[in-house]
C-alpha cells in the first residue's frame, strides 16, 4: 500500500500527485481539475509557498512534463 500525503488550504483537502525537485503537483481530492503547484521553502521544508511569478510557474511545468516524458519511456 502506498502513502498519501493530503495537504490542506482553505478548507480543502489536495493530494500529493508528484513531487520534482521542490515543488508539490497537488490536486483537490474531491475534483481532480482543481490542481495547484506549490514549492517547499528552503529553510522549512514543512512549510509549502506559492509560485512567484509566471516564469516560475512555466518552469515547474516544464519540469512536470519532461518527467511524464522520462516515465513513458521507461
Amino acid at each position: 500500500m502506498t502513502e498519501v500525503k493530503i495537504y490542506s488550504f482553505d478548507n480543502k483537502d489536495y493530494v500529493l500527485v508528484t513531487k520534482i525537485n521542490s515543488y508539490l503537483y497537488l490536486s483537490n481530492e474531491k475534483d481532480p481539475k482543481d490542481m495547484m503547484i506549490r514549492k517547499e521553502d528552503a529553510n522549512d521544508p514543512c512549510l509549502l509557498l506559492p509560485l512567484e511569478d509566471d516564469e516560475e510557474f512555466e518552469e515547474a511545468l516544464l519540469l512536470l512534463a519532461r518527467n511524464k516524458l522520462a516515465t513513458q519511456e521507461d
